[in-house]
């Protein structure tokens, strides 16, 4: 099929019909288009427009979309050997295998590939089970987002889930993101494992206080409790390094990585274990069936890194991310009725607002301009945040223009009167329960 005979209506029934109405009701709403081409940060829809793509599937085109030097290398894999049976080694996992210890801070034994994070979450979860049996006691913060499979949703510190699937683990204590005194008493004497986002990317760009992390690290090791850092959002540069626990200058005993791996062009994941943490196992452990780290994918993973530290991409992030971030500053201040601060580090950052209401607004006015960002999914709060989270090769000049249209997207929303606010206000949170057949007709 041409994009020139794409007919989005069609699709999004197809959708409903096929996939499942609550899917449809999320693209009607988002005024989802379809996507027909991408390069570098920009995106092309079916009818020709292009948008600035500062959402980046959350983070997976960390290095842009169809970035030359890895599309050269999956062509190669790809014409040489696309897949393997679960069962078979191929030098490619092997080398990407290598290259992660080296870059991870640690010293590690095993690296297991799964599809998805939540799968890599999945098996982590088993190990560390395993690993400091009999301990059962999972600890994980509020807001924190680690999956939607069955097992990784069990940690999910966004408990609004449960109202579909009931509660999933009675061994998961929940505490409050930062806080130290509770996480000290949820760990106690010890508990099975802490699973810890360093950066709450799901929940709104929460950032860690000063010393969270290292004075987490030392309440494990006195506990003997294993620390899993789940850098699905933040790896790979992300925040301005290889991996965000470098910025506390720790080591985890479980890494889980996958998102930005490839740089969107296969789905991976992993789950990295400590040396040490593999020598608590009761046996050597071999219990996890995933058709993840074939060829293309690890062949995709190593082309990325490889654009990562050829292009100096970690200090791109930096600079970059101080542009974006002075920028979005300058409107915070500019739009203070609308903006309440600015969050987050490198290009990984955001527009904390002051209501839903204005998160809906201005992804549309954004969306009128050509401007993707990445908008509140997994946890409804007063204070949303809208992400910004361009590839890291975006360049200064992108960066200025999607300045440029936020601003007018900010005037537009600043412009519009009280009432319709209010009207706007009640309309977002009773969108969701509008049927299909309305949805259609907007």
């Amino acid at each position: 099929m041409t994009t020139a005979a794409i007919d989005r209506r069609q699709l999004l029934d197809d959708c409903e019909k096929h996939w499942g109405a609550s899917a449809a009701k999320l693209y009607r709403i988002a005024g989802s288009q379809v996507e027909a081409e991408a390069s570098g940060c920009e995106v092309r829809d079916h009818t020709g427009r292009r948008y600035l793509d500062f959402a980046c599937s959350y983070g997976v085109f960390i290095v842009g979309h169809r970035h030359p030097a890895v599309q050269r290398r999956v062509d190669a894999q790809l014409a040489q050997l696309a897949w393997t049976p679960r069962g078979a080694i191929h030098p490619v996992q092997q080398e990407l295998t290598e290259r992660l210890k080296a870059l991870a801070p640690g010293d590690w034994g095993d690296v297991r590939y799964m599809l998805s994070g939540a799968e890599a979450v999945e098996h982590s979860l088993r190990y560390a089970l395993a690993a400091n049996a009999p301990r059962r006691r999972i600890v994980i913060t509020a807001g924190a987002y680690h999956g939607k499979t069955l097992a990784a949703m069990s940690i999910l510190g966004q408990r609004q889930h449960e109202a579909s699937f009931g509660k999933l683990s009675a061994d998961v204590v929940i505490v409050p993101y930062g806080d130290m005194a509770a996480m000290r008493e949820a760990v106690g004497d010890g508990a099975c494992a802490v699973y810890l986002e360093p950066i709450l990317g799901g929940a709104h760009l929460r950032m860690p206080p000063l010393g969270y992390m290292e004075d987490i690290r030392a309440l494990c090791d006195r506990t003997g409790t294993l620390l899993v850092a789940d850098e699905i959002q933040t790896a790979f540069g992300r925040c301005g390094k290889m991996f965000a626990v470098e910025y506390a200058n720790i080591e985890p005993d479980i890494l889980i990585l996958s998102k930005g791996l490839t740089g969107g062009y296969a789905s991976i994941a992993c789950a990295m274990y400590r040396k040490q943490t593999l020598e608590r196992l009761p046996a050597p452990a071999d219990d996890h069936d995933s058709c993840g780290g074939h060829p293309f994918a690890c062949a995709a993973a190593l082309a990325a890194l490889d654009v990562i530290e050829e292009e100096n991409l970690l200090q791109a992030s930096v600079e970059r991310g101080q542009q974006l971030r002075q920028g979005l500053m300058q409107l915070a201040r500019r739009f203070p009725d609308i903006i309440e601060d600015v969050p987050g580090i490198g290009l990984m950052t955001g527009l904390r607002l002051k209501g839903a209401v204005y998160e809906s607004l201005l992804s549309m006015e954004l969306g009128k301009r050509n401007v993707h960002t990445g908008h509140s999914m997994n946890e409804r709060a007063e204070r949303p945040v809208l992400r910004y989270y361009p590839p890291l090769s975006v360049s200064a000049e992108t960066i200025d223009e999607a300045l440029k249209r936020t601003h007018e997207a900010l005037e537009a929303v600043a412009a519009l009167p009280a009432w319709k606010i209010s009207v706007m206000r009640r309309v977002t949170r009773s969108m969701y329960r509008l049927p299909n057949a309305l949805l259609r007709k907007m």
